[in-house]
């Protein structure tokens, strides 16, 4: 027994009340927590909705805008690096590497293949090892712009094929199939009407306009 103010407690009241008090504070804290994670309101989940709605109202015909330029612009920069691609395999292997447009390879047809022209006529011919080949259709809405060039969207020399095809040289210099400078310009667009070219200059240089 022992003494607190003017009452007397003993040693099990004591720790019963102790016992108490902290019961008292974890009700306490389970209390807060629970209001803590008691989730959202209806008004908050409405304000939420509404929110997210206006973003997505302003961000989608933004997107729908920018994605075909995107794409537009990862194809041009793609016909740019398989053209470099085609001159560096023709200087590493000492031999022509040619670029053909429109050139079926078994049941499709690929806007273009590059391949290295093993009897140097700047046609495609089974066998012959195929470097890369690309549609336009992996760049979605990206296609040829029919307006320029010859009605093709190309201004290659076309080979005995009827296709438009050039090759690089084992100097790095590029050749039509007369046997003359194989410049030319690829020109693309896309569902924004908008529209890029990729120069091939005689000397071998690759620009994108």
């Amino acid at each position: 027994m022992f003494w607190i103010g003017k009452k007397i407690y003993s040693k099990d009241m004591a720790e019963n009340r102790k016992r108490q008090d902290g019961r008292k504070k974890a009700d306490k804290r389970a209390k807060v927590w629970e209001t803590r994670l008691s989730g959202f309101t209806l008004i908050e989940v409405l304000m939420t909705i509404v929110i997210l709605a206006i973003l997505a109202a302003v961000a989608v015909p933004g997107f729908s805008v920018w994605l075909p330029n995107h794409r537009l612009k990862a194809a041009a920069r793609d016909v740019v690096s398989n053209f470099q691609l085609a001159k560096l395999t023709a200087v590493k292997r000492n031999t022509n590497c040619a670029i053909t447009f429109n050139q079926a390879i078994g049941a499709r047809t690929y806007d273009y293949v590059v391949y290295v022209d093993s009897d140097k006529d700047l046609e495609y011919d089974a066998g012959e090892e195929v470097i890369t080949r690309k549609c336009w259709t992996d760049y979605g809405s990206t296609s040829y712009d029919f307006s320029k060039g010859g009605g093709d969207g190309l201004s290659f020399t076309h080979n005995d094929e009827g296709l438009p095809s050039i090759a690089f040289q084992a100097k790095g210099f590029p050749i039509n199939k007369l046997g003359g400078l194989g410049m030319g310009t690829v020109f693309l667009k896309n569902t924004n009407n908008r529209t890029t070219s990729i120069v091939l200059s005689s000397a071998g240089n690759i620009r994108i306009n």
